[in-house]
């Protein structure tokens, strides 16, 4: 017999059977360890990181290490040499300007020469105009130097202007005069970071034959000169008062203004001249030639490859080795830095700088052109790399120089 039965009723969800879940509790004890253990490894990158970034500051941006008046021959080999023109293969120490359309000086063991703008071979070599200046020409396979200088050696070989060695205080220099005469108003080049007074000649070439003599000083840590006490770069904190001798010099000299010309670092130098020193009243004008107005900026645009392969430092990384950097060299980023105060500028200034450089942004002097729009012109040229604006257009750069002495020189009686 079937017997029938009612359907079962569908169960409610309260009804349902579920197997039972095994849920797996993480102890809390293992996340706090978990945490703590990020927390110190972070930590660890950062010290370490830092430490690293901190020592490429104190070894690229800080350290003294004064440029010779001959470079080193390491930058290109000699492949080929017609009567006009020169083969180059990179070298060991080329750098940007190997490919640069500018001129620049080449210097071999037994001579000197002039260098126009490069054609790139297929080889990878490069081909330039070539002018020797001074001694033989160079032969195949043999080592060079491809600087931005043209006339290298002290004295300067092949210079076409006549100069006098002079001591300004305890300090080396060259006066370039510009004839018989009164003096009037003198031009003081102020060179860069680890350079020379040769870094002048490019200016002295422009300023001379119209007119302005200069007085092309070194100062603390050159060679030749009494070393900062620190042995380290100080970017115009202690260096203003080897400017201000040569101010006073040129006054003794019977100058009655000085035009202050501050090529990168030097910026910096005129900057702080213009902040602390009492003989500030002596300048009728101001040419920076991209100028290192903040080393933090530089160091910022620097950390953007800053790392091996080419890769950025992380913020928080160079924030951390910005912070080591003022304990390890004792560096005070506000007194080297110009630009959060710019009442030092009370007279208009020329600032020159170029498009590519990758040493001193081209912002910083944007910089100062906004926070100082009446008295700064900023002449900005394209395809340049740094303090290089001679070297891509001599022409350009002469005019822009000679207009502006004009306007910065005193009528006589006013």
């Amino acid at each position: 017999m079937t017997t029938l039965q009612a359907p079962e009723q569908p169960r409610t969800p309260h009804q349902v059977r579920h197997p039972p879940h095994r849920h797996r509790h993480v102890p809390v004890r293992w996340l706090f360890w978990l945490v703590a253990l990020s927390l110190v490894l972070v930590a660890g990158v950062h010290l370490a990181g830092g430490w690293y970034v901190a020592g490429r500051i104190g070894s690229g941006a800080l350290a003294s290490t004064p440029a010779q008046p001959m470079p080193a021959f390491d930058d290109v080999r000699i492949v080929k040499v017609t009567r006009t023109s020169v083969q180059l293969r990179r070298g060991p120490d080329a750098s940007d300007s190997f490919t640069g359309a500018a001129t620049y000086g080449l210097a071999w063991e037994g001579g000197t020469g002039l260098v126009g703008p490069a054609k790139l071979n297929k080889d990878g070599t490069v081909t330039r105009p070539l002018r020797v200046l001074q001694g033989t020409p160079p032969f195949v396979r043999q080592p060079a130097a491809l600087d931005r200088n043209v006339w290298m050696g002290d004295p300067p070989q092949a210079f076409p202007l006549a100069k006098m060695d002079v001591t300004v205080g305890r300090l080396p220099a060259w006066y370039f005069p510009a004839g018989p005469g009164a003096v009037g108003t003198v031009a003081i080049y102020v060179h860069g970071q680890n350079g020379s007074r040769n870094n002048a000649l490019r200016f002295v070439n422009a300023a001379v034959p119209a007119g302005t003599p200069v007085l092309a000083i070194t100062y603390r840590g050159d060679v030749g000169a009494p070393k900062e006490p620190s042995g380290r770069l100080q970017y115009g904190r202690t260096e203003w008062k080897d400017l201000e001798a040569a101010v006073d010099w040129a006054q003794q000299q019977g100058a009655r203004n000085v035009v202050l010309v501050g090529e990168s670092m030097g910026g910096a130098i005129v900057a702080s001249f213009l902040e602390k020193s009492t003989r500030r009243s002596m300048v009728s004008g101001i040419i920076l030639d991209s100028p290192m107005l903040s080393l933090s900026a530089a160091v910022e645009n620097g950390a953007r490859h800053g790392l091996p392969g080419g890769r950025a430092v992380p913020a928080s990384v160079l924030w951390a080795a910005e912070k080591m950097a003022e304990r390890r060299y004792d560096l005070d980023w506000k007194a080297v830095d110009y630009l959060d105060d710019t009442s030092w500028l009370r007279i208009r200034a020329l600032v020159i700088h170029g498009s590519d450089d990758t040493v001193v942004p081209l912002s910083v002097s944007q910089r100062l052109k906004e926070a100082k729009p009446e008295l700064v012109r900023l002449e900005v040229f394209p395809r340049t790399q740094h303090t290089e604006a001679w070297n891509t257009d001599a022409k350009r750069y002469t005019t822009d120089v000679r207009q502006y002495l004009r306007l910065a020189t005193p009528k006589p009686g006013s």
